[in-house]
Formats: structure tokens, C-alpha cells, sequence
């Protein structure tokens, strides 16, 4: 009998967060069938082997190369029996029967209900980015400090990051972080699945807005915590790190020219480049004039 649900992990050197994560799925996921698949994006030598004696139950899949995490993703979803996906990152820990609820409330859906996902928190219990807005060139303006001006409108419409604040009630989303993403396998081959041109960053979000132009709809689940350990950060010891940054601003410029046109790929490099002296004169603690007006860097 085939799994209902797949759980898909890519892992790339995370063995020491895989394996916590692993065991809080089987601690906690009852009710439903479901299968493991490990797509280890080629870790350091024998850094998977000693998980694979562990969980002789779980499927590896070892690339011999690092083609990148949607890529990975793909190559998991190739491989799953379920009717759903679950792209689970390993620096996760289920706290409770979070799988089943969510197949759950899919399962009591219309069909264009399509995925959900969870409140993701850090280990002290703190919400973290969960969900956000599409990018826009007018999110890019607010980026730029601009958001000052119109703040609310910037959080409720704009802003590509946020949290699950006081919301009780499962409310509809424009992405889901890909922490956590819960989606029938139908509807994720009929958008095509992730976009492997992403190596990092930004290719959840293009998938989700391929989902809504299909009239597919999102959802988040508030009730249902999740912890996040790690998450995305651009930061290093409270400076931006350079070579993250490169990485999400070429993901992030392809999606702009993939879906908005080449014109806004255009007017983005000029945003990022007007704020980018911005910062420079006025964003970093190290340099006199930031420091003197008390200006920080917030990427």
C-alpha cells in the first residue's frame, strides 16, 4: 500500500539538526501513512552514512553534486509515492502531530485549496518569518527605508517576510515559507515543480505565485507550531554576509525577469543600487556619518 504523505528533506552538512528532526517525525506522526526521503545534496564525506544506519527505514538519495535545494526538492518529488508532499527543512522539529493536520485540513478542502503550512517558531517559542507577501518593485521602494511612510500598508500588503501573530483561525497566504511546506503532489507537477534555476532563496516564492496564477490557493495554520533553528539570514555576527547576499540577489533578479518582465529586473537593479549607497554612507555602525546619526544595518 502506497504512503498518503511523503516527507521530503534536502540536506546539505546539516547531519546534526537531520537527525533531532527525523525523530520528532517519528515521535509524533501517527494516523497517516507516510515514507522519508533524504536528498543530501553532497555532504562532507561519511556525514550521512551513520544516519543512513540509523534510520535503515528513511530513503537517501545521494547526489553526487550540490544542484541546489529546489533542485533537490524535485528530485525528491520524483521519487515520492505520496498524494502529498511535505518539503520539510532538516533544522525543523515537529512538536506535535503536525503531518496529520495538515493532511487533515487538505483532505477537507476544496481542490483549489492546494497547501499549507505551519507557525514556525524558534526553540525559545518566538514566531519567525512563516509566510510573506509577492516581491514587487514597490516592496523593493519600502525596503529601501521608504516603508516609514506607509507602514501599515507596507506590512499588510507588502512585505515578503512575515509572522504569525495573533491569528488563531487558518488564514489564507500569498507563499509559504520552505520550511514547511505541505501541498498535493497534483497540483505541485502541474505547476512544475520548483524552479532549479534557483540554487538558493526565492524559489518557494516562485512556485506559490505560478500556484496563484493557476487560482490555487495557500493556507497557514496557526495552531500548528513548528520550530524553525536556523531560518534564512543574510546576516553574520550582525554584518551582512556578502556571499549569501549574492546568492539571494541573482535568485531574486531571476525572479523578477521571469514573472514581472525584464523592464522591472531593470528598475530593481536601480533601487538596490540607490540603497546600497544608502547604506553604505548611513546603514553601517563602522562608518562615521552611520554611526553619529545612530543608523544601523537592517537587511
Amino acid at each position: 500500500m502506497s504512503p498518503r504523505i511523503s516527507i521530503i528533506i534536502v540536506n546539505y552538512n546539516s547531519h546534526q539538526v537531520l537527525g533531532p528532526c527525523l525523530d520528532s517525525i517519528y515521535k509524533h506522526v501517527s494516523g497517516v501513512s507516510y515514507e522519508i526521503i533524504v536528498v543530501d545534496n553532497a555532504s562532507e564525506a561519511g556525514s550521512v552514512a551513520l544516519l543512513q544506519q540509523k534510520y535503515p527505514e528513511v530513503k537517501f538519495i545521494l547526489n553526487k553534486e550540490n544542484p541546489g535545494f529546489g533542485a533537490a526538492n524535485n528530485i525528491g518529488a520524483q521519487e515520492a509515492q505520496g498524494d502529498y508532499l511535505f518539503f520539510l527543512n532538516p533544522d525543523t522539529l515537529l512538536l506535535d502531530n503536525a503531518v496529520f493536520q495538515f493532511f487533515d485540513f487538505l483532505e477537507n478542502q476544496k481542490r483549489e485549496v492546494v497547501s499549507c503550512g505551519g507557525n514556525l517558531v524558534r526553540s525559545e517559542g518566538v514566531a519567525t518569518t512563516a509566510y510573506g507577501n509577492f516581491p514587487s518593485v514597490l516592496q523593493e521602494f519600502g525596503d529601501m527605508g521608504f516603508r516609514r511612510f506607509f507602514p501599515k500598508y507596507y506590512d499588510k500588503y507588502l512585505k515578503i517576510g512575515k509572522k504569525v501573530e495573533e491569528q488563531v483561525e487558518p488564514f489564507r497566504v500569498p507563499y509559504l515559507v520552505g520550511a514547511d511546506i505541505f501541498i498535493r503532489k497534483e497540483a505541485f507537477l502541474e505547476a512544475g515543480g520548483f524552479d532549479d534555476v534557483f540554487f538558493l532563496y526565492y524559489e518557494e516564492t516562485d512556485l506559490f505565485y505560478r500556484l496563484h496564477q493557476k487560482g490555487y490557493a495557500s493556507y497557514i495554520l496557526p495552531k500548528v507550531k513548528i520550530v524553525h533553528l536556523e531560518g534564512p539570514s543574510l546576516m553574520r555576527d550582525g554584518r551582512l554576509d556578502m556571499s549569501k547576499w549574492m546568492v539571494w540577489e541573482k535568485s531574486k533578479y531571476h525572479y523578477f525577469r521571469k514573472n514581472k518582465g525584464f523592464l522591472t529586473v531593470l528598475l530593481v537593479k536601480k533601487l538596490q543600487l540607490i540603497s546600497l549607497v544608502f547604506h553604505y554612507f548611513f546603514g553601517r555602525t563602522k562608518y562615521p556619518l552611520g554611526k553619529a546619526l545612530g543608523i544601523t544595518w537592517r537587511a
